[in-house]
C-alpha cells in the first residue's frame, strides 16, 4: 500500500473488492499513526480482514545477525511490524529466521542467534496481542525445510508463534503435503505462489509444478482454517480491481482442483 491511503489505487480496489485477507508489508511510512489509523478506516467499511504483517528482511534486517549489533539493530527493525500491526488490528507478524546465504560452518550459530531473537521478538508480540509467524524459506535460509523450522520454534508457546507456509520455497514441491502435516496445526498463514520447481519464481497457481489440489487437501486434513495470501501479481488485467478479481478466480480453481482430487 502506498503512502497517502486516501489516493492509494490497491487499497480503494480492495475496499471494493471481495477479498476476505490481506498482508501488508512494513515500509517506513507505516511508522505514522495517521496512516494506520486512515488505513484501518477505509478497510473498517469493507469486508477486508487485515491478516498480517510483513516485517523488513534484508542483509541489515537479519536476526541470525553474529556481528556486534547486528542482531540488536534487526531485533528493533522487526519490531516495528509489531506496532504495526497492533495499530492495524492485524493478529500476526511474518518474519524470516534469516537473510542468506548461511554458510554450513556457521550454519548452528545462526539458528542458536535465530532462536534468541524470536523468544524475546516473540515476548513482545504477545504483550500486543500479537503472533509471530516464522516462514518457511529457499534455499540456504534459515528454516528450509520443516525439521529446521519445528526446531527454531520448540521452545516457543504455538500461542505466541506458529509458521508461515510458503509454497513456492520448499526444494522438492512435491513435499509439500508432507510438509504441510509435518507443520500441521502451526501452520497459521500461508503465502500462495507457483513456481519451476527449482527457485522461487512467485507465479501465479497452476503456472508452475505445485500440485494445488494435493496441497489444499493437505490443510484440510490438518483443518487449516487461516488465509490464502496470494504474493503474487496476475500479469493480465489492466487496473488492480480486474487483478483482483483474476485472484479470486484463481482461488476458486484452486478449491476446485481440490475437489476434483
Amino acid at each position: 500500500m502506498g503512502e497517502s491511503p486516501d489516493t492509494d489505487e490497491v487499497l480503494h480496489a480492495l475496499v471494493s473488492s471481495s477479498m476476505d485477507h490481506v498482508e501488508i508489508g512494513y515500509v517506513s511510512y507505516c511508522d505514522d499513526p495517521e496512516w494506520a489509523g486512515a488505513v484501518r478506516k477505509k478497510l473498517d467499511a469493507s469486508p477486508v480482514n487485515i491478516n498480517s504483517v510483513h516485517a523488513l528482511f534484508s542483509h541489515e534486517v537479519d536476526i541470525s545477525r553474529l556481528d556486534d549489533g547486528g542482531q540488536e539493530f534487526a531485533i528493533q527493525e522487526v519490531g516495528k511490524a509489531i506496532v504495526m500491526a497492533k495499530r492495524l488490528g492485524a493478529g500476526i507478524v511474518v518474519l524470516h529466521g534469516s537473510a542468506e546465504p548461511i554458510e554450513d560452518d556457521e550454519r548452528l550459530k545462526r539458528i542458536a542467534q535465530s532462536i534468541s531473537s524470536l523468544k524475546i521478538l516473540s515476548e513482545q508480540a504477545h504483550a500486543s496481542g500479537i503472533r509471530l509467524a516464522l516462514e518457511f524459506l529457499p534455499r540456504t535460509c534459515l528454516g528450509n525445510t520443516a525439521d529446521e523450522l519445528q526446531a527454531m520454534l520448540a521452545d516457543i508457546s504455538p500461542e505466541r508463534a506458529g509458521f508461515c507456509l510458503d509454497a513456492n520455497h520448499p526444494a522438492d514441491p512435491e513435499q509439500l503435503p508432507a510438509i504441510v502435516k509435518q507443520l500441521g496445526e502451526r501452520i497459521i498463514t500461508l503465502h500462495i505462489s507457483d513456481y519451476d520447481g527449482i527457485d522461487e519464481r512467485h507465479w501465479m497457481p497452476f503456472r508452475g509444478v505445485v500440485n494445488w489440489g494435493d496441497f489444499s487437501n493437505a490443510l484440510r486434513d490438518i483443518s487449516y482454517s487461516g488465509a490464502f495470501i496470494y504474493e503474487t501479481q496476475p500479469e493480465e488485467g489492466d487496473t488492480m480491481e480486474e487483478k483482483l478479481e483474476i485472484i479470486q478466480s484463481n482461488f476458486q480453481r484452486i478449491l476446485k482442483a481440490a475437489a476434483e482430487q
